[in-house]
């Protein structure tokens, strides 16, 4: 199975820049500096690692051909404990409508992909990080975020399946 793991944000935004960040740092944990690829062995299989700044149909494109999809992204809740991270499957999203095609949620952009025809994941989930402030404008994340990082981190390796003790068991997981 091909997976992708796609960290989504907008790094002018503070803390909506996480999902950015941590494919950022989980792509430096994970490859050397001889990696011409941005692919990772994991217990799953290979997986891609990508970030992006795209909202909308736009994701549409990143994510054809892929059989499973983990999106890291921002999640806005009404006591928000920045840095908590939720695990949330294509079933526990709510189905909104946006106001255009370029504010579509991600389970419309499933539907429409395979409303069409298109190869898009059959299985999502979304690891979703809790942030106090997504609509602040400034280039960095929160003290409060960047303390959370680690834990973010090894949660999302976990769920990939890879070992947290050190660098070099990681690198021992690669193809």
């Amino acid at each position: 199975m091909k997976t992708l793991v796609l960290g989504l944000g907008n790094d002018l935004f503070g803390d909506d820049g996480v999902g950015l960040e941590v494919v950022k740092r989980l792509r430096k944990e994970c490859l050397n500096d001889m990696d011409s690829s941005d692919s990772i062995a994991t217990p799953l299989g290979p997986v891609d690692l990508v970030a992006s700044t795209c909202t909308g149909l736009a994701i549409l494109d990143l994510i054809l051909g892929y059989d499973r999809l983990f999106i890291i992204d921002t999640i806005k809740q009404p006591h928000p404990q920045t840095g908590r991270v939720r695990v949330l499957k294509e079933k526990d999203l709510r189905a909104v409508p946006g106001p255009s095609p370029h504010y579509v949620s991600f389970n419309q952009v499933l539907e429409i992909g395979r409303a069409a025809g298109l190869p898009v994941p059959q299985e999502l989930t979304i690891i979703a990080v809790e942030a106090k402030d997504i609509y602040h404008l400034g280039e960095a994340l929160s003290p409060e975020m960047k303390a959370s990082l680690p834990g973010i981190i090894k949660h999302i390796k976990s769920i990939l399946g890879l070992e947290t003790n050190s660098d070099e068991s990681q690198r021992n997981h690669r193809s």
